[in-house]
């Protein structure tokens, strides 16, 4: 994948320092590709209506979705998200403003995303500090492992075309 491919969003965004022992990296990944998954497919492009098998997997698409909205609520409950702040994200980096305390170049760090905003759970990465300065953090996504990586890339280059579709005249 093109490592200059970037994203801009504006999203909540938090980190936390954490070491990288096996068992918390193995969670990690197994918690994020499970959501990256889901909202890679949640992504995909809309059923056509023409075809009749489409309009029962459209029925069962908006109970899930109605699933997962009543799930989100639920989360929510009275927990807030972090500030959503300017993100550039990549398939490699991730960086953004930080307004508080700032992690130390090297640090090992765990980067929480809240990709989707009808979903208030974060895609948690780890990833190490590669620049920390004026209040600008930028890390490089670190052991992914093979699938989580696909899924994460996939989820960029997604949001990447939607990016340009947008800059398109007359849209």
């Amino acid at each position: 994948m093109n490592s200059t491919l970037r994203v801009e969003a504006f999203l909540p965004i938090a980190w936390e320092k954490q070491a990288m022992e096996p068992q918390t990296l193995a969670a990690l990944r197994k918690g994020a590709q499970l959501l990256m998954h889901a909202f890679n497919l949640m992504d995909l492009s809309p059923l056509h209506e023409s075809d009749g098998d489409n309009a029962h997997l459209q029925r069962l698409d908006a109970k899930v979705d109605l699933i997962l909205h009543l799930l989100a609520q639920n989360l929510q409950g009275s927990r807030s998200l972090p500030t959503s702040v300017n993100v550039e994200l990549g398939p490699e980096i991730v960086s953004w403003q930080e307004a508080g305390t700032l992690p130390a170049v090297g640090d090992t760090v765990v980067v929480a995303l809240y990709l989707n905003p009808g979903l208030p759970l974060p895609v948690r990465l780890p990833a190490h500090v590669t620049a920390s300065g004026d209040g600008r953090v930028t890390v490089r996504l670190a052991e992914l492992g093979h699938e989580l990586e696909e899924f994460w890339q996939q989820w960029v280059f997604r949001q990447h075309r939607r990016e340009v579709h947008a800059r398109r005249p007359g849209y």
